[in-house]
């Protein structure tokens, strides 16, 4: 299968017509085109758009369904799959990570977003102390000044 973009691919996908437990097939292969990910990037778009966004909610639903969120969630969390996960379960910026972890809370699959949940709330005691070490400073220097 052939497409110039990835609205085309995903309508594509969707209209496949899969026998009895083909199902897992096309996710597995789904998965596998992700890990090439890097070859294809201009395949993907920046911003996420409102067919990307369905074409992940149905896709990691039917994963959900599939494998169940237990052997899901230890699939994603598999480290040398962290790299092809990069852009579904980003850690680069607060922003893109919150993102994350709404969307697939929104969709009932929260569960898989624990890794990212515990790097914000590490995120969140590291700019504390960050926080309190600038405020000590400050005051150190207002003394001096």
């Amino acid at each position: 299968m052939s497409s110039l973009d990835f609205e085309e691919a995903g309508h594509k996908l969707l209209k496949i017509r899969l026998e009895q437990g083909q199902g897992m097939e096309l996710c597995v292969m789904v998965l596998e085109c992700c890990t090439e990910e890097k070859t294809y990037r201009s395949f993907y778009v920046e911003d996420s758009t409102s067919s990307s966004l369905i074409f992940l909610k149905t896709l990691f639903l039917q994963l959900s369904e599939l494998l169940r969120i237990k052997l899901l969630n230890e699939k994603l969390q598999d480290p040398t799959m962290e790299e092809t996960f990069e852009s579904i379960f980003p850690k680069d910026h607060r922003k893109n990570t919150l993102f994350s972890i709404i969307f697939f809370t929104k969709i009932g699959l929260g569960g898989i977003t624990q890794t990212l949940r515990q790097l914000i709330a590490k995120r969140k005691e590291t700019d504390s102390e960050d926080e309190l070490r600038d405020e000590m400073v400050m005051k150190r220097r207002r003394k001096r000044g």
